[in-house]
């Protein structure tokens, strides 16, 4: 591959478009505003401002937007809005995006999902478990997914993400200091963004034959050890947890993702590494 075309320039997408410029490849990256958008040329990036319609009807493209679309991988990074109604026009933009990248010729997508569409699975999930998404997110994305994969077939890999830590994100900065948090002794299952860019750079070294994959590291202590843990890390106040039974929680295993992307997790030891907040 040779252009790759990030849809969402945001936390994660930004530092993934910064090391395909790195690795030499054409890079198109994309913000919902103008001024956003041209901020990008000072990364090496070819930035779009890009709208995403919601009617059925495809419209007329830009030349800006057909070179963003016309490329070697299109890598969909954009998440659903907070507001009320924004999971379900999220929906139809991604499939609204989908269709803009067949018509002018795109040939592989990356679509970035979430474990949530696991919802509330038990014990270790690999990725052959069933998803049992139960919030609307999750629905949402499994509904994006299951469209997507139609749509393209091979040409097209999921990759589901864990919760996510990394430079200025990390979940210690609302849980500091907080009482009575319930279920402490479930699993945490986080990835780093670092490991996210890795695993997405080596798909376009060698295209799985996987459709689906999902992130995770490997260690999953238990929430309160692990929280407590990154509050003393960080000199913050620590979570206080109330004694909660404990339950057969998920635990995300990215074992055979890891196998066929030739991946080793970077972040693998979560206790160990102070939170970047």
């Amino acid at each position: 591959m040779s252009k790759v075309s990030i849809c969402g320039c945001g936390w994660l997408g930004l530092p993934l478009a910064k090391h395909f410029v790195q690795l030499g490849m054409e890079t198109w990256g994309s913000k919902q505003a103008v001024g956003p958008a041209l901020e990008l040329a000072e990364y090496g990036i070819h930035g779009v401002a890009l709208s995403l319609p919601l009617s059925l009807e495809l419209p007329a493209l830009s030349p800006s937007t057909t070179s963003f679309l016309d490329t070697d991988l299109l890598v969909i990074n954009i998440p659903p809005g907070r507001y009320a109604g924004a999971v379900e026009e999220w929906v139809a933009k991604v499939k609204r995006l989908s269709a803009m990248a067949k018509q002018v010729g795109c040939r592989k997508v990356i679509f970035i999902s979430t474990t949530a569409v696991y919802g509330e699975c038990q014990g270790t999930v690999d990725e052959w478990t069933e998803p049992r998404p139960n919030t609307l997110s999750g629905k949402a994305h499994l509904a994006v997914e299951q469209y997507l994969r139609a749509d393209w077939g091979d040409e097209v890999v999921i990759l589901r993400l864990a919760g996510l830590i990394g430079p200025r994100r990390h979940p210690i900065r609302y849980l500091s200091g907080r009482q009575g948090i319930e279920n402490g002794k479930d699993r945490v299952n986080l990835i780093h963004q670092e490991d996210c860019i890795a695993a997405i750079s080596q798909m376009t070294v060698r295209w799985p034959h996987h459709p689906v994959m999902h992130l995770a590291a490997p260690q999953h202590p238990s929430r309160e050890e692990y929280y407590r843990q990154m509050a003393q890390l960080a000199g913050l106040p620590l979570p206080q947890f109330i004694n909660s039974p404990e339950r057969n929680s998920k635990v995300i295993d990215a074992g055979k993702t890891c196998e066929w992307l030739s991946l080793r997790i970077r972040h693998a030891d979560l206790l160990s590494e102070r939170p970047d907040i």
